[in-house]
């Protein structure tokens, strides 16, 4: 009786390029990662109020910088609610990378002299302002015009302090994230609404009843909605 040593079956051919495409079908399946996951999660850890945390979540997806940046940057700042949106701004502005930006923030200087630095004219701040805004804004304007007929154009904004540029800035987001004029943005925080609340009402799907705190959802601006008389203000790379 023959001991020759039994062979195992032949696989046939198929089978390799078979599992091959199981594998591709899975990769394919797998939900991707959002974006933004990662400053969202990042934004839960500051002790800052909805509205705010709400606002700098839109900052971060209107501005677009990779995830991993914003979040450094974010993590970075001395006070996020009002010192993310002046880097995110400034360094589109000057075309520099945020990093860079929040650097000179945090050697102690006001924005005024980063934006010295940075080359960033104090006109930024004043863009779809064509007029004397008034409260509470007027007195940035005024010293901005001042500073003009003095001086030109190309005036430093020394004059400007931190709660100014902070306070500008954040219209300026707004009105470009969401699409408005400023003065839209102006005329409701004459009424007592912060440019934060704005941003989450106007950010709200229509039909939309807005309590005093948002309920937790990823920003998702839209895009002038139903405002035929608002314009688009956006803010100008000059790269």
């Amino acid at each position: 009786m023959s001991t020759a040593p039994r062979h195992a079956p032949a696989r046939p051919r198929h089978v390799l390029p078979s599992l091959l495409l199981l594998a591709a079908l899975v990769l394919v399946a797998a939900p991707p990662a959002q974006a933004g996951d990662l400053f969202y999660d990042a934004s839960l850890a500051l002790n800052v109020s909805d509205d705010a945390r709400f606002f700098l979540n839109v900052t971060n997806r209107h501005f677009a910088v990779p995830e991993t940046q914003a979040v450094s940057v974010l993590k970075r700042c001395p006070r996020p609610d009002s010192d993310f949106p002046v880097t995110m701004l400034l360094a589109q502005v000057s075309g520099r990378r945020a990093d860079v930006v929040i650097a000179l923030r945090q050697k102690g200087l006001p924005w005024s002299e980063v934006m010295v630095r940075l080359q960033v004219p104090p006109d930024r701040l004043f863009a779809g302002l064509d007029r004397d805004p008034g409260p509470p804004y007027g007195r940035a304007w005024g010293h901005w015009k001042n500073a003009q007929r003095a001086r030109g154009p190309k005036v430093p904004p020394a004059t400007f302090d931190d709660v100014m540029v902070a306070d500008l800035t954040r219209l300026q987001i707004a009105s470009a994230a969401l699409r408005v004029s400023p003065y839209t943005i102006i005329a409701e925080r004459q009424r007592g609404v912060s440019v934060e609340r704005f941003v989450v009402i106007r950010s709200q799907p229509s039909g939309t009843v807005v309590g005093a705190k948002w309920n937790g959802a990823k920003p998702r601006p839209e895009r002038g909605r139903g405002h035929g008389h608002d314009k688009q203000h956006p803010v100008h790379n000059p790269r």
